[in-house]
């Protein structure tokens, strides 16, 4: 089972404030339903300074986003898609984390780059 548009909404934003604020990744402080939010930059301590959900993106068994995010250091902006499914936690996935998670066995988790 998987959120409506509005609650997968709320979780990316909440996600996305949370990074933005400094905080950790993994589940947010203060959301309910709990958000367990997945982000290979937000883990390896890359800064976000803005973002902008741009649009939703049809799919049939989640809800999907298109963002632009907004990093410092070094300064960059790019568009990338984020993936919301589940009740209780929502889970919020950048779309890369995602693949890499359902195919753990065939691909490893990328190692931290030099910035």
């Amino acid at each position: 089972m998987n959120p409506g548009a509005d609650q997968a909404r709320t979780a990316l934003e909440a996600a996305l404030e949370a990074w933005r604020a400094g905080e950790k990744p993994g589940l947010i402080p203060g959301t309910d339903p709990p958000v367990q939010a997945v982000d290979n930059d937000w883990t390896n301590g890359r800064k976000l300074v803005a973002f902008e959900i741009l649009r939703e993106q049809p799919s049939d068994s989640d809800k999907r986003f298109v963002v632009k995010l907004t990093h410092a250091a070094p300064a960059a902006t790019v568009e990338t898609v984020y993936i919301v499914l589940g009740v209780s936690p929502i889970a919020v996935f950048r779309e890369d984390d995602y693949h890499r998670t359902l195919n753990m066995d065939n691909n490893p988790t990328t190692k931290r780059k030099r910035h």
